[in-house]
This record gives C-alpha cells, sequence and structure tokens, in this order.
C-alpha cells in the first residue's frame, strides 16, 4: 500500500487493531474475537515498508516536534482518505 500524503496533510485510517486481554478465559471465548475496527483522524507524518506513522498535533514544519504519535502497520489498515 502507497500512501499519497506529505508531511502535515490531515489523514483520516480505518483499520483493525489487535486485541488483548489477561486473566484465564475458556478456549472458546479465546476464539470469539471482539470488534476491534478502529477510525483514526490526524497528521500524516511518515510511511516505512510496513508501517504509517501519524500525528495528533504538529509543529510549523517537518522539522518541528510532533506529539501524540501512532504506527500503523499497513497490513492492518482498511481504507485511508
Amino acid at each position: 500500500m502507497k500512501v499519497n500524503k506529505k508531511f502535515g496533510d490531515r489523514i483520516f485510517i480505518e483499520w483493525e487493531d489487535a486485541y488483548m486481554s489477561s486473566g484465564w478465559t475458556s478456549v472458546e471465548k479465546a476464539k470469539k474475537l471482539p470488534d476491534v475496527y478502529c477510525k483514526t483522524l490526524g497528521f500524516f507524518i511518515s510511511q516505512e515498508n510496513n508501517f504509517i506513522t501519524v500525528a495528533m498535533s504538529i509543529g510549523k514544519d517537518e522539522h518541528s516536534d510532533v506529539n501524540g504519535i501512532l504506527n500503523i502497520p499497513k497490513g492492518w489498515i482498511k481504507k485511508v482518505k
């Protein structure tokens, strides 16, 4: 997947997240995955071979600091706008 965005562009990503729980549970309950579909709206930072990086807040240019970083594996992404 190649995303046609540049630093600072707004990006909307729909993706399936991983799920984790702790404690004992039955095998049957473990096999039934909950709905972990996510929607993220942020600023495009970069893309690497396996993931896209977005931020909640950015500075004035790509040499400034960023805040609220999220790396989403490309294999988990369902839609990008």
